[in-house]
């Protein structure tokens, strides 16, 4: 019996290291389970077009290095082994595009890829780019964006009738509250609306108390530009959050047409340089740091100057 036991015992161990043997050379489904893919469509307008490159990123290429990857386009075609990858659909449609891993992992995520007339009619409907809050006395700007536009009538809700009827426009409101923004151009049959808080000043001892806003909106930018530059490539939200806080806040026109110069030198647009920020410029052995942001204008900035610098981990 002692034989017998000893045999069984044996065998049992064998078994049993051979198991943990073959659970560690499986692919390992609890990383694998946090692994997700993004679409970037590359005019950054937040659609995916006909014939537009589109970039397919997977949020963490370490945990994939080494492993066999398929991407399924859902249009019959098939790319084997690239973590990104880029890919230009040639029809409209809604498609399924599927990420396999080690034929033994799946992801899935719907796209829609819209026609040029689709974008057309979507893009036709104009847009007011301005800020949402200010102050009694200011001068704050506006501008209208669209496709197809040669007529703007403006109405500030403030005189009660038309107030401009240019494109671009400068209004200063004469007394503190809750104002709607009206834009009728040739291409609506209904008024755009943009609503907006005006502040009151502030008085004291016969002075207006004078607040240095550009310092304030120069450091403000700098922080969330920080933000982006801090951002996990992963944390496609947050950096999507910092993103569009700073275009609502302080642009006036798209945020490809915003210049920025990087250290005196190097020239970008906004939009540009975010992206680069968040996914190029910041790595596992450096991260930027951003030492100064100057603006050209308070509420409808065209050009940012950065001052960054690289600090080691």
């Amino acid at each position: 019996m002692d034989n017998k036991r000893k045999i069984i015992i044996t065998a049992l161990g064998i078994l049993a290291i051979g198991g943990i043997i073959i659970i560690l050379l499986l692919p390992s489904k609890s990383k694998l389970s946090n692994i997700d893919f993004y679409v970037f469509d590359s005019n950054d307008n937040y659609h995916y077009e006909v014939n537009e490159k589109l970039e397919f990123m997977i949020n963490d290429t370490a945990a994939v290095k080494g492993r066999k990857l398929l991407w399924q386009m859902g249009n019959s075609d098939a790319i084997s082994d690239k973590s990104n990858m880029k890919y230009s659909y040639g029809s409209p449609g809604k498609y399924l595009v599927t990420l396999k891993i080690d034929n033994s992992y799946t992801i899935n995520k719907y796209i829609k890829v819209i026609s040029g007339t689709e974008r057309a009619a979507i893009d036709s409907v104009p847009h007011i780019y301005g800020v949402s809050e200010g102050y009694q006395g200011e001068e704050l700007v506006f501008a209208a964006e669209g496709y197809g536009m040669n007529s703007w009538q403006w109405e500030f809700g403030e005189s009660g009738t038309v107030d401009a009827y240019d494109q671009q426009v400068v209004y200063t409101y004469e007394n503190p509250g809750e104002y709607t923004i009206k834009l009728q151009t040739n291409t609506t049959q209904y008024p755009v609306k943009h609503h907006i808080t005006i502040l009151p000043r502030f008085e004291k001892a016969e002075e207006i108390i004078t607040v240095d806003s550009l310092v304030l909106a120069q450091d403000d930018i700098r922080k969330h530009l920080q933000a982006i530059a801090d951002t996990r490539v992963s944390q496609h939200p947050v950096y999507y959050e910092h993103y569009n806080y700073i275009r609502n806040k302080y642009f006036c026109i798209p945020a490809d047409r915003v210049a920025v110069v990087v250290n005196g030198e190097k020239y970008n647009d906004f939009t540009g340089y975010c992206q680069g920020l968040h996914f190029l410029e910041s790595n596992t052995k450096r991260r930027v740091r951003i030492d100064e942001v100057l603006i050209d204008k308070l509420h409808c900035v065209s050009t940012i100057q950065i001052t960054q610098s690289y600090t080691e981990k």
